[in-house]
């Protein structure tokens, strides 16, 4: 079973997707426009506050490289901002 969800961190609102897995007993949860990241919780209640927490982590990691984030509403955060689609982009 999925649970599409909207997360609100202090760089803008992203889409996360929680998977239940029967077989392991926990949610699997990423976030599409970080491709890669992938946290496991025991409850929907842990598996938003930890996708929370791990795009806000990517967010910073994104900034330390000089790189900004455009979030799930076209609202873009970082320096040197520019319009491109959601997730990291690199400003060459």
């Amino acid at each position: 079973m999925k649970e599409k969800f909207f997360v609100k961190t202090r760089y803008g609102e992203f889409r996360a997707v929680a998977d239940y897995s029967k077989k392991d007993k926990v949610y699997h949860v990423h976030a599409p426009a970080f491709p890669g990241i992938l946290t496991n919780a025991d409850t929907l209640g842990e598996a938003k506050r930890y996708a929370r927490e791990i795009i806000e982590l990517q967010c910073l990691a994104a900034f330390d490289d000089g790189k900004v984030v455009i979030d799930d509403m076209n609202r873009i955060f970082g320096v040197n901002k520019r319009p491109m689609r959601a997730g990291v982009v690199v400003l060459a």
